[in-house]
């Protein structure tokens, strides 16, 4: 079930390497707190175009959108898997390295902590991944690079293939290893900055706009 709501999630597409930008307060930005704290978490952090993505989505404010998931977290939630990782890496976009990092390693933590049956090592390996690139260890980026290459495709995996392909006809369909692609953009783009560095880090991307986590 993990895997395929891993697969359900790249209907958002995939990101795109882009330069740092300048960022910009919160109220440029069109932040207005009482508006987003009142979605539920769906709304908040899972809808294209609403919630922190409305926010992320405007050039020069990633920081803007992790301090609004770090506000929804603690007035909202208190705590939500998923939005440690969103929040971080709308903080790594920005610039914001180590808060960043304390809170991917966070994530990685919770991921690690639950039961076999719901824990994703797909997830933890990207993550694990992720924090080595931002520490620049790049022995222990390409070692879970290997790891995650060599993972075996879970059952029903063609399955859901089957059903994104008839659900989203144009959509190009995930491939396995899921994350495989974000790891080799970040060993591409090894000590450039994240906002570079994440997801397809090759020379045909030419966006100058930073990612939307």
């Amino acid at each position: 079930m993990k895997h395929l709501i891993a697969i359900a999630m790249l209907i958002l597409g995939p990101a795109s390497a882009h330069a740092q930008t300048p960022q910009k307060p919160a109220a440029e930005c069109g932040v207005i707190s009482a508006k987003y704290m009142d979605l539920s978490f769906n709304e908040f952090d899972q809808t294209e175009g609403a919630g922190w993505r409305e926010i992320a989505g405007k050039p020069g404010c990633q920081l803007a959108a992790a301090d609004l998931i770090a506000e929804y977290r603690e007035r909202a939630l208190d705590k939500a898997f998923g939005l440690d990782w969103h929040e971080a890496q709308a903080r790594a976009v920005a610039g914001q390295t180590e808060k960043a990092l304390e809170l991917f390693r966070r994530d990685l933590a919770y991921e690690k902590s639950l039961p076999a049956e719901h824990r994703s090592d797909n997830n933890i390996l990207k993550a694990e991944a992720t924090i080595a690139f931002l520490e620049g260890d790049l022995n222990t980026l390409r070692a879970k690079r290997a790891e995650l290459a060599a993972m075996p495709k879970p059952d029903g995996f063609e399955e859901a293939i089957a059903k994104f392909k008839k659900n989203f006809p144009g959509a190009p369909p995930p491939e396995w290893p899921l994350n495989l692609s974000v790891v080799d953009g970040l060993i591409h783009c090894f000590g450039k900055p994240y906002a570079v560095a994440y997801g397809d880090c090759g020379p045909s991307n030419t966006s100058s706009e930073p990612a939307v986590p």
